[in-house]
């Protein structure tokens, strides 16, 4: 499983019963490290902050639309 499939399972796991569907990275870092995670803490930031984030500047070659940034480390699922 890549990182970003980590990380869509788990956030798809927080937020499934709630709305808006937001969720903070300090709430996904946990969840992910309960699953026991192969991936570090800076690798899962990147990938939410920039990599899979609709409203950052694109400095990685491949970027996804999964979440928009709503305030510091806070986060909706699109």
């Amino acid at each position: 499983m890549t990182c970003r499939d980590e990380i869509l399972a788990t956030v798809n796991a927080l937020v499934k019963d709630r709305t808006p569907k937001t969720f903070h990275l300090s709430e996904l870092l946990d969840a992910v490290h309960a699953k026991n995670t192969r991936y570090l803490d800076s690798t899962i930031r990147t990938h939410v902050a920039s990599r899979m984030c609709q409203n950052t500047p694109k400095i990685h070659q491949t970027t996804y639309d999964d979440f928009e940034r709503i305030g510091l480390a806070l986060y909706r699922l699109l």
